[in-house]
């Protein structure tokens, strides 16, 4: 089965995410992009399936990949419930010290994305999902 690598940050985090999607195809794992069912500006009356989705691709997924260069409830969200179904979670944090919370749900934290991405896909060699 192919190893995915969901793709978590702050809903307007675009370059972050193009450049994390393009990294990890390079190490060989398929990125998931929840902004792919993309809800902004029209969340009302979607939490259900936005949620649902989410936790289901997480379900789905290798790793986490989660950008906290700024602080975003929904990531933080996601990272918890990774963290409680025993998939690694790994923040890239941009080089910002990352709150305790994060810290404790995270299997590693780096401050370049690079760095991030490998650490992920070594968690993705390491599972089988």
């Amino acid at each position: 089965m192919s190893k995915r690598v969901y793709l978590a940050g702050p809903p307007y985090a675009d370059e972050y995410r193009a450049r994390a999607a393009v990294l990890v195809a390079e190490i060989g794992c398929e990125p998931v992009d929840p902004m792919r069912r993309d809800f902004r500006g029209a969340t009302e009356g979607h939490e259900a399936e936005i949620v649902e989705g989410d936790l289901a691709d997480i379900d789905s997924c290798a790793a986490v990949l989660a950008s906290f260069t700024a602080p975003d409830e929904g990531t933080a969200m996601e990272c918890w419930y990774a963290h409680s179904r025993g998939i690694p979670v790994v923040v890239y944090s941009g080089g910002t010290p990352v709150h305790p919370w994060t810290a404790y749900v995270a299997a590693s934290t780096h401050a370049t994305l690079e760095d991030a991405v490998r650490a992920a896909g070594t968690h993705c060699a390491a599972r089988d999902v």
